[in-house]
């Protein structure tokens, strides 16, 4: 009979881990994923060298994870970075830190060792793994679930929603499990990409793609408001702006909003103040001469002042005060209407998800439904890049693992 202590709907790192916790607490546990095999999202994480977790404490962490991140402190303080690291290091895969980003890698930085290890942890732990399976439809009568799928009905007394979001389509989350929480009686908060480029109108950096710039000011508005204000790096493409730093601020972008970066790392008053003296001080030097000194790149120097109309030749002495304000404006302001993000195709993680009003953040229990538990990126929580969110999935997968009970079984 294809009963089960514990079925877990999704092979991504939420579903995994929450399946090879609640084998090692000895339930029979068998793992459902339509795909043909498990891991896919695993698999494109860090572009494929896959980035696990980040260097810090788990207080380091909420507020990585935006205005819910508070919900995540139970999960990360029961299965913290520390944990994780320990886990693959006692299975035979140390994680080893790239100190310049606090990212941490497998030590041969290939993700299908990571699935491969995973995978032999299960079948270990006796873990019944099902691949390539259809999930027609779920229901629980008293206090047992039923799974209907194209091969046959599973049951059993604890279910795991770990289906993932809509991002990243290809590897096989498209959003099945929204609609199975949905049907079950959930809330669900409509999800976004996030973790994608940005667009803005009159983008006018298209012959520079691949420049990029390190540790720039970005940030988004709405409604003249400051919606968000981080750090981070910026890469130039050919249609849109994105990089990291890009990527942490798209989560925040909401309809009529703004973006706006500082190349320069000054402020307006202080880059004026700096070129006001330089004219002074030598007005024959030519203005890209100047900008450079701010180690700017040659190709984007070129491109500013000819959207301003400024000659590259031009003398400091010569820059009239209304072009240096403008030029000044543009390195320390460039605010920019946003016109979308990059879609779910491009978005690394969902924005939206199951409401967290309906789910106990110490247990990852349904409070609507006994037994049910819910799980990583389905949720409605997301993270910045850098290994944030696989670490949610997996601190929210041990901590279902953990929580649930064992009936006895006549």
């Amino acid at each position: 009979m294809n009963e089960f202590d514990l079925i877990v709907v999704g092979g991504g790192p939420g579903g995994i881990f929450t399946a090879i916790t609640a084998a090692e607490r000895g339930f029979k546990v068998a793992l459902l994923e339509k795909n043909k095999r498990i891991g896919n999202k695993i698999l494109v994480a860090g572009s494929g060298k896959c980035n696990l977790t980040h260097t810090g404490k788990p207080k380091d962490f909420s507020d990585k994870y935006g205005q819910n991140g508070k919900f995540l402190k139970e999960a990360l303080n029961k299965y913290s970075p520390e944990m994780l690291k320990m886990f693959f290091k006692e299975n035979g895969l140390p994680l080893v830190l790239v100190e310049e980003t606090g990212k941490y890698f497998p030590e041969t930085f290939s993700s299908l060792d990571v699935v491969d290890l995973l995978k032999r942890k299960m079948l270990t732990l006796g873990i019944k793994i099902i691949e390539g399976i259809k999930i027609e439809g779920i229901q629980k009568n008293l206090e047992i679930f039923s799974i209907f799928t194209d091969k046959g009905l599973y049951k059993c007394d604890n279910l795991v929603l770990a289906t993932g979001g809509k991002s990243y389509p290809g590897v096989g989350t498209t959003g099945d499990g929204y609609v199975m929480a949905k049907e079950l009686g959930h809330k669900i908060v409509p999800p976004k990409p996030a973790l994608s480029p940005i667009y803005v109108r009159d983008y006018f950096f298209q012959e520079l793609s691949g420049i990029s710039f390190q540790n720039v000011k970005i940030t988004i508005w709405k409604e003249n408001k400051k919606v968000i204000e981080k750090k981070g790096a910026v890469l130039l493409t050919h249609t849109n702006f994105s990089g990291p730093g890009i990527l942490d601020n798209s989560r925040f972008v909401e309809s009529e909003s703004q973006l706006e970066i500082n190349y320069i790392g000054k402020e307006y008053e202080i880059l004026n103040k700096e070129l006001i003296e330089e004219m002074n001080k030598d007005g024959k030097k030519t203005i890209k001469k100047v900008l450079s000194y701010y180690f700017l790149p040659e190709r984007f120097i070129k491109t500013i002042l000819s959207i301003l109309e400024i000659s590259e030749e031009l003398k400091m002495a010569e820059l009239s005060k209304e072009k240096r304000e403008s030029l000044v404006k543009l390195l320390t302001s460039n605010k920019m209407e946003i016109t979308k993000v990059g879609s779910f195709e491009m978005a690394m993680v969902t924005r939206g998800g199951v409401s967290l009003d309906e789910v106990n953040a110490k247990t990852m229990e349904s409070k609507k439904i006994q037994g049910l538990y819910l799980v990583g990126e389905l949720l409605d929580v997301d993270g910045d890049t850098g290994g944030y969110n696989i670490q949610a999935a997996c601190s929210t997968g041990v901590l279902a693992g953990k929580s649930m009970r064992k009936k006895e079984r006549e």
